[in-house]
């Protein structure tokens, strides 16, 4: 089932975006049968390599669907933390005007379509016995429970490398699940969710092996949260029985941290629906950072160092605070269907020829002298610190953080890089402090107090991000006391709370990670002036606009799935 993509592009088309849009609405090569199951040699292990190549694409013609990183690019715009400048070219620009009736159907079928692969697979392998004999994972209810029996079987090297095949399938269906319950659930102060609870407003069908066959209507968001939960869980319990020595053959493959790291980020998403729910609030903001210190203890990943913050271009999959990414070959380029095709202009790109996404200009205000991720982005005149040189059509681009790893700096055309062989970041350690931060931070309204706690877990970050010697600005302060001034106004509650908040938009920009906090904070903001698109007005993502609908032909097409029962 793995496929290696080639895309081989026309110079003379390169630059040329297609007037119509097409969704994918079935998966990629069909779905493994039982009797093609049978017949190959690492059965399980061959199917779940074929689930990795969904994460990085989405097939079809469009430039801006290229698989995760896609999706997160289009969140980041939506929520403004990303500026488009220009449509020359046409992509991404629904995105830029805050529109969600664009992508709402294309992300449906792309989480979809994965999950019917995985529970296709789950199926043909329960079907085989081959594991499920000495698991008796099936045994148990339809939550799938662990086996209260424990383990009392004798296992076999297949067994053990199956177990962690398994791991891997459910931990990505739950990273789906959690994608969709976090996508297609309104925020609380939303006109659709008026009158509603997490526990009661209709999400999206749950799919799983036991039932994949047969049409499901919607279940509630609290449901497919679950679903997610049960899934992460799960896979993470598999690891920790039979994966103690497995060791991936490369970060695109989900291991007990990444899992877990999911596992943290959805049960921080899916808490703030709880607050009504002390007990149950509690409990989940707990279950958050639980799994986010499991990562940070696990040794494995370090936050960037001040010396690494510059140097690393984010284009180089073995960066040792990258839990998660896709290391880039020819076979797996997309060219300019890639993040690096979109956004970097120091490769071939529609940013290089002018449609540049950039910082958000008011969020680059918001940025301090003493910090270094102020450098990871031109100025207002199109300077960036380590390229002297000025130019104008760049400006607030993030070249300071994301470049090519074959040309970091010239834009010359004679020099631009037409290979698009920088890696991906799907998830890095900076992303669990975060977690770990909010989480802390919003146990305040469980009656815990543990700001000091989120203060820490922030600086863990912060400290790392300080510029050595004066600010060239200020003349005669370093970066130290800049910093140190800073800190020094973080005294409140609400405080702590807002820089948290702007250090989740700051640190994890491009990655993915805005729109969720636009809608998990509820955050009222003004776009910056650089925006093509209604600069200077307001963003409140209690609007329609900011909330995904259940596409038109899921009711058209699923008999248990009708327009009126709908929210």
């Amino acid at each position: 089932m793995k496929k290696n993509i080639i895309i081989a592009l026309a110079a003379a088309t390169l630059l040329s975006a297609c007037q119509d849009s097409f969704l994918e609405r079935y998966p990629e090569g069909g779905t493994i049968r039982q009797d093609q199951f049978e017949k190959l040699s690492d059965q399980l292990e061959g199917s779940v390599r074929g689930f990795y190549t969904k994460i990085y694409s989405m097939g079809g013609s469009a430039h801006d669907e290229f698989g995760k990183r896609s999706i997160d690019l289009w969140g980041d715009i939506l929520c403004c933390d990303i500026a488009l400048t220009g449509k020359t070219y046409g992509w991404l620009y629904t995105d830029e005007q805050m529109l969600t009736n664009g992508r709402t159907g294309t992300i449906w079928n792309h989480y979809y379509s994965q999950i019917h692969n995985i529970n296709a697979t789950l199926q043909a392998f329960k079907n085989s016995q081959t594991l499920m004999d000495t698991l008796n994972i099936y045994a148990v209810d339809s939550q799938r429970h662990w086996p209260s029996k424990g383990y009392e079987s004798s296992y076999t090297e297949a067994d053990y490398d199956n177990a962690v095949q398994l791991a891997q399938a459910y931990g990505l269906r739950g990273y789906i699940y959690a994608q969709l319950a976090k996508f297609y659930t309104p925020t609380q102060s939303a006109e659709t969710f008026k009158g509603y609870t997490i526990d009661t407003y209709k999400c999206c069908p749950v799919y799983t092996e036991l039932n994949m066959d047969s049409p499901q209507g919607l279940s509630t968001s609290a449901e497919v949260y679950q679903q997610a939960f049960t899934d992460l869980e799960l896979a993470i319990k598999l690891y920790d029985e039979f994966g103690k020595d497995f060791t991936r053959p490369s970060k695109l493959v989900l291991d007990r941290e990444v899992i877990s790291g999911i596992a943290a980020q959805a049960y921080l998403n899916e808490s703030v629906y709880r607050v009504s729910d002390r007990e149950k609030y509690k409990a989940h903001l707990d279950k958050a950072i639980a799994f986010a210190n499991s990562v940070i203890s696990c040794g494995k990943y370090h936050v960037l160092t001040p010396a690494e913050v510059l140097t690393t271009g984010f284009n180089n999959v073995d960066n040792n605070n990258w839990m998660w990414g896709q290391k880039v070959t020819v076979e797996t380029s997309g060219g300019l269907k890639s993040w690096f095709g979109q956004v970097d202009i120091h490769s071939y790109s529609y940013a290089w020829a002018g449609d540049t996404k950039v910082i958000d200009a008011n969020l680059y205000k918001e940025i301090g002298y003493w910090d270094l991720r102020r450098q990871w982005f031109r100025d207002q005149n199109g300077k960036l610190n380590r390229i002297e040189k000025v130019n104008s059509t760049y400006k607030y681009c993030p070249d300071g953080k994301y470049y090519s790893a074959l040309n970091p700096s010239s834009t010359s055309e004679d020099d631009i890089d037409r290979d698009w062989l920088s890696d991906n970041v799907f998830m890095r350690i900076e992303a669990m402090y975060l977690i770990a931060a909010e989480a802390s931070w919003r146990l305040k309204d469980a009656g815990e107090d543990q700001d000091a706690a989120a203060l820490a877990y922030i600086r863990e970050i912060t400290d790392n991000r300080v510029i050595d010697g004066i600010i060239p600005e200020y003349g005669n302060i370093t970066g130290a006391e800049d910093y140190a001034d800073e800190l020094a106004t973080l005294t409140s509650h609400d405080a702590i709370g807002q820089y948290i908040l702007y250090n989740w938009r700051l640190e994890m920009w491009g990655e993915g990670y805005g729109l969720e906090t636009l809608r998990r904070w509820e955050h009222k903001r003004t776009r910056g002036s650089n925006h093509d698109y209604a600069g200077g007005v307001a963003v409140d993502p209690s609007k329609s606009n900011y909330n995904f609908q259940m596409p038109t032909s899921e009711s058209t097409y699923n008999p248990n799935v009708k327009t009126k029962t709908l929210p």
